[in-house]
């Protein structure tokens, strides 16, 4: 079996994949990888706070490898910061990265090529799942999930909060995908399969990003 690192968002979609890992019996999962911003100490976009990620990866059990950067940090600094935590993966012979995409080429092969610089290869377990097939997957294995993010240019912030179920689903637009594959919205698993516990969360008071494009729902742990 091949170690591999789960590049991890929190989110329903990188829950999917690790499952879909972790019952694999060509990779070894040795961790979840997530990059966070020094300075809102949240996962840039979703934005999340880093303890409940940590709360996540205590939950399923596995090492989380956080990477921090700087605001706003350009494609040079990401690049530069990740290449320094790949080469210590290096070192513990793990040269694997799984990644939650299903569609978006040019994602894909920005990865590629970073991890190619770097020596490393990238895992791709959802890649090519028609987005309706992985919504239902992502249900029917009991991945429980709670919507965080919208794009208000593309969704109401009224669905902030809601349950990622089947009744979500058939709310969405026509236009838009059902896993949110092109940034429509963003989600947080607080429980499931794999979690030895659930994650408790309260949600509180809902604030804006990118001059109120984005809206987010405030998650908080509650012990």
């Amino acid at each position: 079996m091949q170690g591999v690192i789960v590049s991890w968002s929190g989110g329903k979609d990188s829950a999917l994949a690790l499952y879909k890992l972790l019952n694999s019996d060509e990779y070894r999962v040795e961790g979840l990888l997530s990059t966070t911003s020094s300075e809102s100490e949240r996962l840039p976009v979703h934005e999340v706070r880093r303890e409940l990620i940590k709360k996540q990866a205590e939950s399923l059990d596995l090492p989380l490898f956080e990477v921090q950067l700087p605001s706003n940090a350009d494609n040079e600094t990401y690049e530069h910061t990740l290449s320094q935590q790949f080469a210590k993966f290096k070192e513990q012979d793990i040269e694997m990265i799984a990644f939650a995409d299903l569609f978006l080429q040019d994602i894909r092969e920005f990865r590629e090529k970073l991890l190619e610089r770097c020596g490393m290869k990238g895992v791709f377990p959802l890649w090519g799942i028609d987005s309706s097939d992985a919504a239902s997957d992502i249900i029917e294995v009991g991945i429980k999930t709670v919507v965080i993010t919208v794009d208000t240019e593309k969704l109401s912030p009224k669905m902030l909060g809601r349950s990622y179920s089947a009744g979500f689903l058939k709310e969405l637009p026509d236009d838009i995908d059902p896993c949110g594959e092109n940034g429509e919205f963003h989600t947080f698993v607080y429980d499931g399969p794999l979690f030895n516990e659930q994650i408790n969360v309260i949600a509180e008071s809902v604030f804006e990003t990118m001059n109120g494009r984005f809206a987010h729902i405030e998650l908080r742990y509650r012990s």
